[in-house]
């Protein structure tokens, strides 16, 4: 009964440290697919349909899909650098030939697909997203960038757009952001 006794703590920090790690994540976001469950799309942009820096239209598998870039926010086509952005945009798809690959993520409440998209260049895969970033031409959507599997980049690549002073980081305190200009905005 002695050696029970004094087996007993053990016992217990046993039991607590099997409970802390078999109870559901609920804090951490959680992907709408696992990494190795998401598969990616060889897919082309479909001409003029660029609308602004983070939303456009996509042929995949014969397929029409109207996409959102996952984890950015570009500014507005009414806000200062709205139009730069959305040419910015243009310029990184037609150096891939408007062919990009997507690796869909999500869908948002107006039915778009969320996805982080690639681009093949001479020295890989890049992501859109984080070129719209370093270019100063998005801001991360922290909010909505959970699902984003290459959202761990998306800070950095900013910081190198807000240290260089690009895009809209030579706006006064960066100017207004995109949830900010929708919200004060809305009918």
């Amino acid at each position: 009964m002695h050696k029970f006794l004094n087996a007993l703590p053990l016992l217990a920090i046993a039991g607590l440290i099997w409970f802390h790690f078999h109870q559901p994540d609920n804090d951490k976001p959680k992907l709408a697919k696992r990494p190795s469950e998401t598969a990616s799309l060889r897919c082309s942009v479909i001409d003029g349909s660029v609308y602004d820096g983070d939303t456009f239209r996509v042929k995949c598998d014969n397929r029409e899909q109207k996409l959102r870039l996952c984890g950015i926010d570009a500014p507005e086509a009414k806000q200062p650098l709205g139009i730069e952005s959305r040419d910015y945009l243009r310029s990184l798809i037609a150096k891939a030939s408007n062919k990009v690959i997507v690796v869909e993520m999500d869908r948002d409440k107006y039915n778009r697909t969320v996805a982080e998209v690639l681009f093949d260049t001479p020295n890989g895969e890049q992501s859109v997203q984080e070129e719209m970033l370093k270019a100063g031409m998005a801001y991360h959507y922290k909010q909505y960038s959970g699902n984003c599997h290459n959202a761990d980049v998306f800070d950095t690549a900013e910081e190198m757009g807000r240290s260089q002073k690009l895009g809209v980081w030579r706006l006064q305190g960066g100017g207004q952001r995109p949830w900010d200009y929708r919200k004060q905005n809305q009918s």
